[in-house]
């Protein structure tokens, strides 16, 4: 499982984990051209209270590969 790290405008910070799946579908989203605001919402949700300034996903896959990546909701 990855750690998916949400942070908002209002200070605030959501956290919770995803499967390592998620990462085959951020590529293949980022593959389609999609970036920022569509691509938080493509991966996600588009349904937040306060906006994200950003989303970060980190962790280890089970191949051992380390996982950081950073998304601004732009």
């Amino acid at each position: 499982m990855l750690k998916v790290s949400v942070s908002t405008v209002d200070g605030g910070l959501q956290e919770f984990n995803e499967p390592d799946s998620i990462i085959t579908k951020l590529s293949a989203l980022r593959h389609d051209g999609y970036e920022g605001k569509q691509l938080v919402h493509e991966l996600l949700t588009d349904d937040w209270g306060p906006p994200p300034v950003g989303v970060r996903i980190r962790g280890k896959l089970k191949d051992g590969t380390c996982i950081d990546e950073y998304i601004p909701y732009k």
